[in-house]
């Protein structure tokens, strides 16, 4: 059970980084080259501009939920466009309209107010599934930007904004009759008893791997000061393709084709996702100095993010409100509703305590026949008062995790914070309950 809470402790939390963003969709007529209509054009927009009708989105055809709602103030999508492929559904009112035979979709990203992105394809009157019969609208063709007017094709069915790449893969606009969905009504996301435009698109998102400002830390605390051996977590976007947790030892330097360096040497890694990275910190790094991070994906590198080492910079794990990962005498988990008795001896695990006596290589367990002790001196206190540590090490056949085994001191019954000193830094404060 401790081990499944410490799992959790490690995989929590994230913060989020900034991203290309899609902040509108738009739908127009065009002739056979894909120019925009000047007959009796029809323009939607996902943004409300000259009181044009709008475009309502969504991820699933059967339009749960919208992504873009029906006021003003919430019409614009404003989707981060993270890597991956996604399939967007496009619903769109009837409302006097008089069938066209071929419709272009505009892709704006950024606010920019004419689109990046034009393709059009023929509307679909007969088929009752989606098809990808679409084509990019030529270089230097009469497109219509979001108010409308006149803009210039792009002549690309793909994006690029620094170092990310968006491409259109396939769009479809179907006539009402085709799909029967009465989805949408004028401005607004209720049915109106008229069947709707349906349309199709994908995108592929090939985009670099951010590290948030801020979101190299201690795996177990969250602050960024971090000790040589130590568990870390990196947080950001695109920082993997996949989810994926390391299956054997020693820890692999790749998973899933996503790989991580610290002042040039590379991390042990436990879990990579999307939004997180969990890793160990090299103990061959330089106490004092301060180290960049990078995150490379697919060969594809990220900006580095700076990370200072420390001799010491204990972490207690923490689940729920701030509870320590703690076992009891018992080596049962420490809960409000389990307590451990005053007196006896409970062990906490950390990560952060720095090197050790008997070294341990980066990404190999720690032995159990010698033990590795931390060189600098720790201690500890519950509920302020100092309690007597009987043990302070690398736990025996884990990787950068540290344990503590100390005497609860005589207090009375209740929830108190532990603190645990290393080479005179401090931890979190994190929760135990004694009776």
């Amino acid at each position: 059970m401790t081990t499944n809470i410490l799992l959790a402790a490690i995989l929590t939390t994230s913060i989020a980084a900034a991203a290309t963003n899609l902040t509108n969709i738009q739908i127009h007529s065009t002739d056979a080259e894909g120019n925009a209509d000047v007959q009796t054009p029809h323009v939607w927009n996902t943004k409300n501009t000259n009181g044009n009708m709008k475009i309502f989105i969504t991820r699933d055809d059967n339009a749960k939920p919208f992504l873009n709602g029906p006021t003003v103030q919430d019409a614009e999508p404003n989707l981060p466009m993270t890597g991956g492929t996604y399939t967007y559904y496009i619903f769109m009112e009837r409302y006097n309209s008089v069938l066209k035979p071929r419709y272009a979709l505009n892709l704006f990203f950024n606010l920019e107010t004419s689109p990046q992105v034009s393709v059009f394809a023929p509307l679909n009157t007969s088929s009752n599934e989606y098809f990808p019969d679409w084509y990019p609208v030529p270089a230097g063709k009469r497109v219509a930007d979001y108010h409308g007017r006149d803009a210039k094709a792009t002549g690309k069915a793909e994006f690029v904004d620094g170092q990310t790449k968006i491409t259109v893969t396939d769009f479809s606009f179907s006539a009402p009759s085709i799909f029967k969905l009465d989805r949408v009504g004028y401005f607004d996301t209720k049915p109106s008893t008229e069947f709707d435009f349906v349309g199709q698109f994908t995108v592929v998102v090939s985009a670099p791997p951010q590290i948030s400002n801020g979101g190299v830390v201690n795996a177990a605390s969250f602050t960024p000061r971090i000790a040589p051996g130590s568990l870390i977590s990196i947080f950001g976007t695109d920082l993997a393709t996949t989810q994926a947790s390391a299956t054997s030892v020693p820890l692999p330097t790749n998973l899933g084709g996503t790989s991580v360096t610290v002042g040039g040497k590379e991390a042990p890694l436990v879990f990579v996702s999307p939004g997180q990275v969990n890793a160990q910190m090299p103990y061959e790094l330089t106490e004092g100095t301060s180290a960049p991070v990078v995150v490379t994906v697919n060969g594809v590198a990220s900006p580095q993010r700076n990370v200072q080492v420390v001799k010491a910079a204990p972490g207690i794990f923490q689940f729920g409100e701030k509870r320590a990962v703690v076992q009891n005498a018992d080596f049962s988990v420490n809960t409000a509703e389990n307590p451990a008795a005053a007196n006896s001896y409970v062990i906490a695990y950390l990560t952060g305590g720095g090197n050790v006596d008997n070294a341990v290589n980066t990404g190999r367990p720690a032995s159990a026949e010698p033990l590795s002790r931390p060189r600098a001196a720790v201690t500890a206190t519950v509920g302020g008062v100092g309690a007597e540590v009987a043990f302070a090490g690398l736990t025996p056949g884990f990787i950068g995790l540290m344990q503590v085994n100390l005497k609860v001191p005589g207090l009375p019954a209740g929830t108190h914070p532990l603190l645990i000193t290393v080479d005179g830094v401090q931890s979190n404060a994190a929760m135990i309950t004694v009776r």
